[in-house]
């Protein structure tokens, strides 16, 4: 399982993981969830609650959210 480290000050922002390249998020702190957004390949995104720990998959990757800040 790979950790996905999001700053909860950072409303927007980029990362990059290992297995599945870039990926954009965007915070929705008026419902309390976060979208996340493949950019390689064929675009996929899903959203989730936005809790420390919550266990999703893209691309059959199994993620893990880490909520830092």
């Amino acid at each position: 399982m790979e950790k996905l480290v999001i700053n909860k000050n950072q409303l927007r922002d980029t990362a990059t993981l290992s297995s599945l390249g870039m990926l954009a998020y965007r915070i929705f702190t008026e419902v309390g969830c976060v979208n996340i957004q493949l950019l390689s390949g064929e675009q996929e995104e899903c959203t989730i609650p936005f809790k420390d720990g919550e266990i999703f998959s893209l691309r059959d990757v199994e993620l893990c959210l880490s909520i830092v800040g």
